[in-house]
């Protein structure tokens, strides 16, 4: 795992030359100097300093000092400065802190190195790199489903033998998963079946007519009657996310939260209606919202603190609120016809409907 995150976080931080052209802001109030700390990532730490984080590598561009500055750790100190073509870069100094050996418990030495910081909050979105999954309703539906046990109970835990309705299931590994919500665009058409990860599954070896035999593992909620069985694919998850970019053309809308949530905040994991043909890994999209409209009457309103009645003969002028900016978000998987994309900034709740685009 540590090798694809370092991995991933140098392909995260490896910016096209083009982004040259755009000027980089500093933030009002961005530290003269910072100590990294133990749990920062990346994006928050470039969030101290820059209005557009994506930026982050450009600012190192003339720091020849560092081997590799991608690789941030904790206790290093990071000194802002302006060069002699007026443009701000980041020093970095080292810490002093020097890797150790301890023995495992088979009494073998393994080195212990400061480990660098994470691009992300990768315990936020590791799991859906594999487990997390959007199908078509047909794809679903063909998966074999587990209808029982041998002590003929409906619920299942770990430890537990379950009967799936599949002869000579291919022995392995298998996800135990469970429709969790529809996925439509904001005209309403069908774009995909979110599905979830509920516990893993081993096919045993037993031959049996009409069925199989599933041993449970690993369950993050109670297997039930009726989940169904995906063979475990192995991924290259994080390794296939290309670099980060900013949004350009790319338009869509937050059409749920993954944890069907009906707010959204900083961390969460919200499914965007833009697929494989539209979007990529690694683009930053801006989120905006619209506020309540106004009813500019002898007392204004909100639009939604009025009855329905009211508003029809009401005499006041309906004043719709412009769309303002009120975060940011990182596509991580892409679908077919949806991706998943996490939140990194948010300056207030974020709702379902909600406008991404170029930040």
């Amino acid at each position: 795992m540590l090798n694809n995150l370092l991995r991933l976080t140098l392909v995260l931080l490896i910016l096209p030359f083009f982004v040259h052209a755009d000027v980089i802001k500093l933030k009002d109030g961005a530290p003269q100097i910072y100590t990294v700390k133990p749990g920062d990532t990346l994006w928050d730490i470039s969030n101290l300093f820059l209005d557009k984080p994506w930026y982050w590598p450009q600012i190192w561009r003339t720091n020849t000092q560092i081997i590799n500055p991608h690789l941030i750790f904790p206790g290093d100190e990071l000194r802002l400065s302006i060069n002699s073509a007026g443009e701000p870069m980041i020093d970095l100094v080292r810490s002093t802190q020097k890797p150790y050996i301890v023995r495992s418990p088979t009494a073998k030495q393994i080195l212990k190195s400061n480990r660098p910081i994470a691009v992300l909050p990768w315990h936020e979105i590791e799991p859906y790199f594999n487990q997390e999954l959007v199908m078509s309703e047909q794809e679903y539906a063909v998966l074999p489903s587990i209808v029982g046990s041998p002590e003929g109970t409906e619920f299942f835990a770990n430890g537990d033998v379950v009967l799936v309705n599949a002869q000579g299931l291919a022995l392995g590994n298998y996800q135990v998963v469970r429709k969790q919500q529809a996925l439509y665009n904001q005209e309403g058409d069908f774009l995909g079946m979110q599905v979830r990860h509920v516990a893993q599954g081993e096919a045993l070896s037993p031959l049996l007519p009409k069925q199989s035999l599933v041993s449970l593992s690993e369950a993050n909620l109670e297997v039930k009657r009726g989940d169904k069985l995906l063979k475990v694919v192995k991924s290259s998850n994080s390794e296939s996310m290309v670099q980060i970019k900013g949004a350009q053309e790319e338009k869509g809308h937050i059409i749920a939260d993954v944890s069907q949530y009906q707010l959204s905040g900083k961390y969460s994991v919200v499914v965007v209606d833009l697929g494989q043909d539209e979007i990529s890994a690694g683009v930053v999209m801006g989120i905006y919202q619209q506020g309540a409209a106004v009813i500019d009457g002898e007392q204004a309103q909100y639009v939604n603190e009025t009855q329905l009645l009211q508003r029809v003969f009401s005499q006041g002028e309906v004043l719709p609120q412009p769309w303002m900016k009120v975060g940011e978000l990182l596509v991580f998987k892409v679908f077919s016809k949806v991706s998943y994309a996490l939140v990194t900034r948010s300056s207030t709740v974020i709702r379902k409907g909600a406008i991404v685009a170029k930040p």
